[in-house]
């Protein structure tokens, strides 16, 4: 009587064990598939750049610092007395590729206070986008009957997140508008100009 209470016991602990050896394999594999991932991801981003923008609530783009091949203006202060380089232009060579991460310093509700970052074609108007931008909430502020003069663009991020977007600067020489979609931020200044020379 005892065996036969232990058997079905025994061939459940043995159906498990094995489901779990298997599975263990299976984590393995994916480990293994995900490092090769990420170490291809890391040799494949070695030639962009990366230009790290911060959104402040002044609405503004701004970077910590001034770099090589970024064109930038004033200092700008936050609320918070942080103080950071206002950025106006981006200058970049034709062809080449370039990560933009912005991440947004706010301690306003995302609802209030998000930033993105857009960059329209050479011949797009940057304020007529920003107006059909306002009726586009639902899409992250990204008019999508106006996609066609998007080259690149970020999600939106509220206080304290990041997005990123990497993109291929046009060949074609010449000054191509980038701006935040975000309600009454492109007439606030925050927006700026991808100089390709």
């Amino acid at each position: 009587m005892i065996k036969t209470k232990l058997y079905p016991i025994l061939l459940l602990t043995l159906a498990l064990f094995v489901s779990a050896c298997s599975g263990g394999s299976d984590d393995s594999q994916t480990e293994n598939n995900e490092t090769q991932a990420t170490e291809s991801t890391t040799e494949a981003s070695d030639d962009v750049r990366t230009i790290d923008i911060i959104g402040i609530d002044k609405m503004k783009f701004v970077v910590k610092e001034e770099g090589e091949m970024l064109g930038t203006a004033s200092t700008v202060e936050t609320a918070q007395g942080d103080s950071y380089i206002l950025l106006e232009s981006i200058d970049a060579k034709p062809g080449e590729k370039i990560r933009i991460r912005l991440t947004t310093k706010s301690q306003l509700p995302p609802q209030a206070m998000s930033h993105n970052w857009v960059l329209l074609n050479k011949n797009a108007d940057p304020a007529t986008f920003a107006n059909a931008a306002t009726g586009a909430s639902d899409n992250d502020y990204i008019p999508s009957d106006m996609s066609d003069q998007i080259i690149a663009h970020t999600a939106m991020a509220g206080g304290d997140e990041t997005v990123e977007v990497t993109f291929t600067a046009p060949e074609e020489t010449g000054d191509y508008p980038y701006l935040c979609s975000f309600p009454a931020h492109f007439s606030a200044g925050m927006k700026g100009v991808l100089n390709v020379q």
